[in-house]
């Protein structure tokens, strides 16, 4: 597993013997265990900001203010009413992967070379749902999706504000937006990302929401130039060092050792998390506690995790084959910020098929 978390899988490849002679069932008994495990660890990687549903389509959006006008004792005011807002869908997709191997194989092969094919089986999951992820966030455009799994019926599926028109919630305090120029996908003006840049791109999703708190993503590429801009970054410090009087630092810890993902201070009033999966070049933020940006439609409950579909034997050959059904959509719309810092006009990074 790529998050520093023993499983069952690092017990099975520290064995040298044979599966034949650790035993075929036992084997298998730790991988599958191996697998729920593994499931479980990407629901706690995503639950800040992606919620699980089965739904397909919501509807989202539409003003939710009214204006309270003046009248003298004569006066009736005219009837008013809210924006209907708009239907946003999710997309569904399948994927599968399938290991396959001869009965001498299993004879001959150790316990280690066994986990190192479900491990890498495990990788080949976070990957995908890692590109699909990047492919819901960072897209700045709506796109039509026809739901073949299910019907064909062609769905809307919508980015982050885009300023295409459609309607929005009210702000805190009922601040109201411009849907049509209203945008939360941003470039740096100049030849640097300045401060007040990534203090803007926080503030387009703050500005929103008058609870929760506001988490800023980045590359690990970004994080020397945030620790630069120590007017707005307050950075955590080392457990391992002494902070002396008159030190300013943040109230929590670095992590010395996981690198590409940790949380390593506060910006304006932002948790700033080093996301190995956030591309270089971007930052992405949030609020926290808010509702979340982001849905993983599955078919079914938990459908979207690693499943076990198929486990067949035509001797001499055996293959079990994976798959995982699932697609990532945005329905908080609002929720969700993009600074692209490595160009002066957005445009979407490149992300594997």
């Amino acid at each position: 597993m790529p998050y520093g978390t023993l499983s069952t899988l690092d017990t099975l490849a520290s064995s040298q013997q044979t599966i034949a002679q650790y035993g075929e069932d036992r084997a298998f008994d730790a991988i599958e265990t191996a697998r729920q495990a593994h499931n479980r660890i990407l629901d706690s990687l995503f639950m800040d900001f992606v919620e699980r549903t089965t739904d397909r389509q919501r509807r989202y959006g539409g003003v939710a203010t009214m204006n309270m006008e003046k009248v003298d004792e004569f006066g009736r005011v005219d009837a008013q009413k809210v924006s209907a807002g708009v239907t946003l869908g999710f997309p569904l997709e399948l994927f599968q992967e399938s290991i396959q191997w001869t009965r001498k194989y299993m004879q001959n092969a150790t316990t280690a070379e066994l986990a190192a094919q479900f491990t890498a089986a495990q990788d080949g999951h976070i990957n995908r749902m890692t590109n699909e992820l990047q492919r819901a966030i960072f897209r700045p455009t709506n796109y039509t999706f026809t739901d073949t799994l299910i019907d064909n019926v062609d769905l809307n599926i919508k980015s982050l504000a885009n300023a295409d028109g459609a309607a929005m919630p009210s702000g805190q305090n009922g601040t109201t937006f411009n849907a049509a120029t209203h945008t939360h996908y941003a470039a740096r003006a100049g030849a640097l990302v300045t401060a007040a840049e990534v203090s803007a791109l926080i503030q387009t999703v703050v500005e929103h929401f008058n609870v929760g708190m506001p988490m800023l993503y980045i590359n690990q590429a970004q994080e020397a130039a945030i620790r630069a801009m120590t007017g707005n970054f307050t950075a955590y410090v080392d457990a391992r060092i002494l902070v002396g009087s008159g030190t300013t630092r943040a109230n929590g810890d670095l992590d010395p050792f996981n690198i590409t993902n940790r949380a390593i201070g506060i910006f304006d009033a932002a948790e700033v998390v080093v996301k190995p999966w956030i591309p270089a070049g971007y930052m992405f933020a949030f609020v926290k506690g808010a509702p979340k940006p982001l849905v993983l439609r599955e078919r079914n409950a938990g459908a979207g995790g690693l499943q076990l579909v198929a486990d067949d034997e035509a001797y001499p050959l055996r293959a079990r084959t994976l798959e995982s059904e699932f697609g990532f959509g945005i329905f908080t719309r609002t929720n969700g910020a993009v600074l692209q810092t490595s160009a002066t006009t957005y445009t979407m990074p490149t992300i594997a098929n």
